[in-house]
């Protein structure tokens, strides 16, 4: 099977469960059981399920219970999986600028026993897979860290991060499309914009896609915020190289 187990979530969903940790090769299973859920869909061969929401291990489908049952709904997403050649299509990589200047920084390069440079360097250093998409409108929730960077929550949560922080957390990096409450290590700003209303779509990337962070001053920071205030998108993302991040 492709999952470890089937969950009822009321009587009109289910919940699929793939693992119980934050991994690439868990997530792929994932977004692969919700593609093949959506090309069911499509083809009218999955009536009467109207949602699909994947997450870091586990799938949710919505469905009408008067319109198919729990097994057979099951039973057709699994032969889907089985008898489809599925690659994961379509994967981006997006470099973001960051001006490395975030409130944790000076602290995260004490607990780590690096220099503050030397955390720069590790944070810019990897591609960064988008697991899921939440919490806020476009929030990216990526990984995995690079091991000397991992921390636990700050014991003290923010009331409120500052719009574009670039933070750090346990094996994950994200950026705050909005003001919200926040407990991880803010390393600094991005100018980009996750979420736009008017954009389609709206969100900027999707689960699957790759982060790459790159350093700017502040000067060069500045620069791409105004130009991201007047509406410009200049940020978008590039085909990734075959093979990498899927």
């Amino acid at each position: 099977m492709p999952w470890r187990r089937v969950l009822a979530v009321g009587d009109a969903a289910l919940l699929f469960e793939f693992g119980e940790s934050v991994e690439v090769e868990i997530n792929d299973r994932v977004h692969r059981a919700a593609r093949a859920a959506r090309q069911l869909i499509e083809r009218g061969r999955l009536t009467g399920v109207w949602g699909v929401i994947p997450s870091y291990a586990t799938l949710l489908l919505e469905f009408d219970p008067l319109t198919i049952g729990r097994e057979e709904l099951v039973a057709r997403l699994e032969r889907q999986i089985r008898e489809s050649a599925d690659q994961f299509p379509g994967v981006r990589r997006f470099r973001v600028p960051v001006w490395y200047a975030g409130e944790d920084l000076a602290e995260v390069a004490g607990r780590t026993g690096l220099s503050a440079e030397e955390v720069v360097a590790l944070h810019t250093s990897a591609d960064y897979r988008i697991f899921t998409v939440g919490f806020t409108p476009g929030q990216p929730l990526c990984g995995i860290l690079p091991e000397p960077l991992r921390l636990p929550r700050r014991g003290s949560p923010r009331a409120s991060v500052p719009v574009g922080s670039v933070a750090i957390a346990g094996r994950q990096a994200t950026i705050y499309p909005t003001p919200s409450p926040g407990g991880w290590h803010l390393l600094g700003r991005t100018p980009a914009v996750p979420f736009r209303p008017d954009r389609m779509p709206p969100v900027l990337w999707s689960p699957g896609d790759l982060v790459r962070f790159y350093a700017v001053d502040r000067s060069r920071y500045e620069e791409l915020l105004a130009a991201s205030n007047t509406g410009d998108e200049w940020l978008s993302g590039e085909p990734a190289a075959e093979g990498t991040g899927a």
